[in-house]
């Protein structure tokens, strides 16, 4: 027994130190390549086009705002320069300009929770890939939306992606561990939240020593929160904290059926599911999806008062010239009919390798992306076209959901 603890220990030794490897390869690599960041960037003239732009509008702005001491980004171009907006610059005009802000409309953040029992349907790239696709579409960059994705995940796939250094090794700042020690607000955003490569996107991150936590959540509650309910931790302890800070807070949790998915549901405004097209998986979603009533009903008989105004349902990893995932996209209108997105998330070369970077369709830099410059922005238009539509929802249900 011993040397095959000696051997697992050794194993376990490597893999770490693979891990460590891997990340700080990435990291060194891309600032060599000055490729730190996002570094999308849009003319001047490609501005005009955006939603309450004009030439006369954004011309007034840039001038003024460079006569008050503010500085664009701009880069060589012959003997001169040429303006490169970034995101900031963007969201910045937007404010010169007075253009209302999201949290201008809406005063209260929405929790988003992309959720389900079956692992493999892209839940974590669903949550990522919409947190930045939201803050970054140019349709909705006059909104300069504040996003924070909540890990609850202990495989901490969205932290890898949002902020890799810091799925690794022993990680003590995650959002379980924000969970049971009732932190305030400013402990909160200063220990806990960490900003994305794309700005104006956060992560609050998970830990694999995180299930050791969810397996003992009721008892570790009755000794450290022993006046709260142990499903509503996450929403006490860190959402309602947050909802002022944030426009959307979207989480991602295991496919488990755990303290973390229970808390997780109790705190979500919507549900967000992803559809695999592929049989067996499929089957496996509606278990899930039959088994979600009941799940409910537990929170309510522990005393809690359920608020997820919608659930929504989108195909994952879908291909459309595939017969059995036509078909299968079909089944899933039968079963969520009108609550059944119009947009899916395709699967595509551009999803699959954005990984090997540790970025995401949105923050990766066709620099930096192992595979085609092509691929990249397929994907890229894909996860932008799904958040718009996912946005767009959302806008309808809380405005249905007001004037009830």
């Amino acid at each position: 027994m011993q040397s095959f603890m000696d051997r697992a220990h050794r194993l376990a030794n490597r893999a770490e130190n693979k891990l460590t490897s891997m990340s700080e390869q990435i990291s060194k690599a891309k600032v060599e390549a000055d490729l730190v960041g996002y570094r999308r960037t849009v003319s001047k003239s490609g501005l005009y086009k955006y939603p309450g732009m004009t030439r006369k509008r954004i011309d007034e702005a840039v001038s003024t705002m460079e006569s008050e001491g503010y500085q664009f980004n701009k880069i060589a171009a012959g003997k001169g320069e040429r303006y490169a907006m970034t995101l900031e610059n963007i969201t910045a005009i937007y404010e010169h300009v007075e253009h209302p802000k999201y949290r201008d409309k809406r005063d209260s953040g929405f929790v988003i929770f992309v959720e389900s029992l079956k692992g493999g349907v892209s839940k974590s790239v669903s949550t990522v890939t919409l947190a930045q696709a939201m803050r970054a579409h140019p349709d909705l960059l006059m909104h300069d939306l504040r996003i924070l994705v909540v890990d609850l995940d202990p495989q901490a796939s969205a932290t890898m992606f949002l902020r890799h250094e810091h799925s690794i090794g022993q990680v003590d700042d995650t959002t379980a561990q924000a969970m049971l020690q009732q932190a305030d607000k400013e402990t909160l955003l200063k220990e806990f939240v960490f900003e994305s490569s794309v700005p104006g996107v956060h992560v609050m991150p998970s830990s694999i020593d995180d299930r050791f936590l969810a397996a003992s959540w009721n008892e570790l509650c009755a000794e450290y929160l022993p006046e709260q309910n142990p499903n509503a931790v996450l929403k006490e302890n860190v959402i309602d904290l947050l909802r002022d800070e944030f426009d959307f807070i979207l989480v991602d949790t295991g496919p488990h059926l755990d303290a973390f998915l229970m808390n997780s549901l109790y705190a979500a405004d919507l549900l967000l599911t992803p559809v695999p097209p592929a049989q067996v998986d499929f089957h496996s979603t509606l278990k899930y999806l039959s088994r979600l009533p009941g799940l409910y009903e537990e929170l309510e008989e522990s005393g809690l008062e359920v608020q997820t105004m919608a659930h929504l349902g989108y195909m994952a990893k879908i291909q459309k010239n595939k017969r059995d995932h036509a078909e299968c996209h079909s089944l899933a209108k039968e079963v969520f009919g009108g609550d059944m997105l119009d947009m899916s998330l395709p699967r595509l070369d551009g999803f699959e390798r954005v990984g090997e970077s540790y970025d995401t369709v949105i923050s990766a830099d066709p620099l930096s992306y192992p595979g085609s410059e092509t691929a990249l922005k397929n994907a890229r238009e894909a996860a932008e076209d799904f958040a718009r539509c996912v946005f767009d929802r959302i806008e309808f249900i809380r405005t249905d959901n007001e004037q009830q």
